[in-house]
């Protein structure tokens, strides 16, 4: 996201430059939009290249790490805890299970 924000903030520059730049220059307005055009397409042109050199020299093994086998252990203890917590407030969760599947069987027989 702060790439996109870099690029943005030097082509606003580019164009605000070019628009300072063509105003004290030229006197013809056709010049002026021209001047202002070329001004912000060479900035952004820059701005482009800025970002893909810093993209290049980033160090790629430190941004795509990704600690798989950390998390799926840290979820699976979570979802151990959360199994043993539904078993001590709800220890009849089979009885509601059933419960729950009449209720739908209901509802399917009434919908035919």
């Amino acid at each position: 996201m702060i790439i996109h924000n870099i690029k943005s903030f030097i082509t606003v520059a580019g164009f605000f430059v070019g628009l300072m730049f063509s105003i004290f220059m030229t006197t013809n307005a056709i010049e002026l939009v021209v001047n202002v055009i070329l001004f912000t397409m060479g900035f952004y042109s820059f701005a482009n290249l800025f970002i893909a050199l810093y993209i290049r020299h980033l160090d790629n093994n430190v941004a795509q790490q990704f600690p798989k086998k950390g998390l799926e252990t840290e979820l699976d203890k979570m979802i151990k805890d959360l199994d043993k917590k539904e078993e001590q407030f709800m220890p009849q969760k089979d009885n509601f299970k059933i419960i729950i599947d009449k209720q739908i069987d209901s509802i399917e027989e009434s919908q035919k």
